[in-house]
């Protein structure tokens, strides 16, 4: 019994590490990076409303889910919103990090993973609700 335990965790492990990291390591990502007429903390939590109106508190199809989680930024590096399928934790699909520029301006970088429904069109929706602080999801066959 603790040879069959052992290997299945060896396997689990072996799985683990093969996991793809989405947005960190595929050659397809789509990134902008844009100013915004607001400070950090404000342009943080907009990309945080975007990511829970539009994808995490929706119904999709084939009852994909979707979950973020946000993760303070070591050492200088920007904090970042992360956004993932719920049975896929360690694939990031969507990354939104914001950081000051100025006193009253903030730098964000949208990064999407090149495929599928993570496209150019992803980053406009996610750009025009963290400009206008409104929410603007993607429309009809878009998303």
């Amino acid at each position: 019994m603790r040879k069959s335990l052992w290997v299945g965790m060896a396997f689990a492990a072996l799985l683990a590490g093969c996991a793809s990291k989405g947005v960190y390591e595929s050659d397809a990502v789509v990134t902008e990076t844009f100013t915004v007429n607001t400070n950090y903390e404000a342009a943080f939590r907009r990309a945080g409303e975007y990511v829970r109106t539009c994808h995490v508190q929706v119904q999709h199809a084939y009852n994909v889910a979707y979950a973020w989680r946000h993760v303070k930024g070591e050492k200088g590096a920007p904090d970042e919103v992360q956004l993932y399928k719920v049975t896929e934790p360690a694939r990031v699909l969507e990354l939104i990090s914001a950081e000051t520029a100025s006193p009253s301006t903030s730098k964000v970088t949208i990064t999407v993973l090149g495929e599928g429904r993570w496209d150019a069109a992803e980053i406009a929706a996610a750009k025009a609700s963290i400009q206008s602080a409104t929410p603007v999801c993607r429309k009809g066959a878009e998303g």
